[in-house]
């Protein structure tokens, strides 16, 4: 898998609202590379018209699908069989190392609605992460919190919108890997607003990049900047 450079602070900062309690922070939209589902490191396909769920865990042997599969708060069955639309990926597979971790981490959900994507909104109701010990014993789930409306994308492949772990969950999730270095990495997802294309969440990384800052973080770095552009109003104001 080909890895991306995107810069997540700046992308986390620009203008997006953040909830407080996300484990998933929106990371912005960010480009892909290879073409199709097989392509790159597809981990959930699915597809449904108006409401639609996926989940893929792993028992211990294989990746499993649909609704026994899901964590709480996902409902499953949706899911498209197959080892190119839908399976669970260890860290060897996404290139994982001391400098390349789940701090680089990025899920990438694919709203894919043929022809007119572009006009046609979807919303991305939940995501997850989920994490599995090499016997098939769910670890933790990372979700987001407050349902985003995207438009949809025409094709799979070539971007997606990005979400990564803040800080503090980057750091949990790289203690549970080393604690268990053959972990499965699955996703999960809720989805409304479909009009029956094909929805993926891929996995790729990023290289070169800060952290993504906790949600508290943001909003501090956010007030501190307010608070300074109006005492630079209040100066100005003063000397005219």
């Amino acid at each position: 898998m080909k890895s991306i450079r995107y810069s997540m602070a700046a992308l986390a900062i620009a203008g997006f609202s953040i909830p407080a309690s996300a484990n998933l922070v929106f990371i912005g939209t960010v480009p892909s590379t290879g073409n199709g589902i097989g392509a790159v490191n597809t981990s959930l396909t699915f597809q449904n018209t108006g409401t639609e769920s996926g989940c893929v865990a792993f028992n211990g042997s294989i990746a499993t699908s649909g609704a026994a599969s899901c964590p709480s708060g996902f409902t499953g069955g949706d899911e498209k069989p197959g080892s190119s639309q839908t399976n669970v990926f260890t860290a060897a597979n996404l290139n994982f190392s001391a400098t390349n971790n789940f701090s680089n981490l990025v899920l990438l959900f694919n709203g894919n609605e043929g022809g007119n994507a572009g006009d046609q909104p979807i919303t991305l109701s939940s995501l997850g992460l989920s994490l599995y010990s090499s016997s098939g014993t769910l670890l933790k789930t990372f979700t987001t919190v407050a349902p985003m409306t995207f438009n949809a994308f025409p094709g799979v492949g070539n971007a997606g919108y990005g979400f990564a772990l803040d800080t503090t969950q980057a750091g949990q999730a790289n203690l549970l890997l080393a604690a268990n270095p053959l972990l499965r990495i699955g996703t999960d997802a809720n989805v409304s607003g479909a009009q029956g294309g094909a929805e993926t969440i891929q996995l790729t990384t990023v290289i070169n990049t800060s952290a993504v800052p906790e949600p508290s973080t943001i909003a501090m770095l956010a007030s501190g900047l307010l608070f300074v552009g109006l005492g630079a109003f209040r100066r100005r104001a003063r000397i005219s």
